[in-house]
């Protein structure tokens, strides 16, 4: 059942009714094993895994006018590749926004577990549990195996770091 869809609406619609899913979202740019990390680990949790990638747009307004590096719909046919991974969509807004969340209704989020006492997530994890009080929130550690980001990655390309 592999799609890109183009709207939340289009999502609940291909989604087999009483199946569970886990909501995750990032910008899975220059596609690395620390998302494969995440995207395995979240697609164990429920029946589907459901990733939002963020726009391009929505990219640049929290990183730089340089990233992503790789444009959306090249990113989302990438994800859309990957074995563990049953839906996909392009995300213009937080996935983790009211809207978003109440016309999902995900049985499982996860989240990064860096930011698990950070004021930000505190604050969703409240929203979260008032919008959706049966949705579980996971935190998953990064991949530690050893050290791999998508800023390290550029910055070995770009020979500004071995």
């Amino acid at each position: 059942m592999k799609h890109i869809c183009k709207s939340l609406a289009e999502i609940r619609s291909i989604l087999p009714s009483g199946k569970s899913f886990t909501l995750v979202s990032g910008c899975f740019d220059l596609l690395h094993v620390g998302h494969l990390h995440l995207l395995e680990y979240a697609s164990r949790l429920e029946s589907m895994l459901v990733v939002a990638i963020l726009s391009d747009r929505y990219i640049q307004g929290y990183k730089n006018s340089s990233r992503p590096i790789i444009p959306e719909k090249q990113r989302a046919m990438l994800v859309t590749s990957l074995r563990c991974v049953d839906v996909v969509y392009i995300s213009d807004v937080s996935p983790n926004d009211e809207s978003t969340l109440t016309a999902l209704r995900p049985t499982s989020i996860v989240f990064d577990d860096s930011i698990r006492n950070s004021e930000k997530m505190k604050l969703r994890l409240s929203q979260i549990q008032k919008w959706l009080p049966c949705t579980k929130v996971h935190f998953l550690p990064r991949y530690m195996d050893e050290s791999v980001s998508t800023t390290q990655i550029i910055d070995r390309i770009r020979g500004i770091a071995k």
